[in-house]
C-alpha cells in the first residue's frame, strides 16, 4: 500500500495502462492539508509502472509541484523495495 500524490493520480487518469487506472479508481482518497493523496493497494510492479508513466512530471520543463510529487512518490516506492 503506497500513497500516490493527487497530482500524479490526476496525471494518470488518462493513461493507456488499464491496470493503473483500475488501481487508482479503487484507491482511497486521503485529504492532506490543502492537497490529497490516493492510497493504492497494489503490487510493487504496478507502482513502478505508474511512476514510469509520470516521468514527464520529473523533467526540467515541468512545474515545481509536479517534480515534487514525482520525487515524493519515487521515494515512497524506493522505501518499499
Amino acid at each position: 500500500m503506497i500513497d500516490a500524490p493527487g497530482l500524479l493520480a490526476e496525471h494518470l487518469e488518462d493513461t493507456p495502462d488499464t491496470a493503473v487506472r483500475d488501481a487508482l479508481r479503487v484507491g482511497r482518497t486521503i485529504r492532506r492539508g490543502r492537497g490529497y493523496a490516493v492510497r493504492i493497494t497494489a503490487p510493487l510492479a504496478l507502482h513502478q509502472a505508474a511512476l514510469e508513466q509520470c516521468t514527464a512530471l520529473a523533467q526540467g520543463g515541468a512545474a515545481p509541484s509536479g517534480r515534487k510529487a514525482y520525487g515524493a512518490y519515487a521515494d515512497r516506492i524506493t522505501a518499499v523495495e
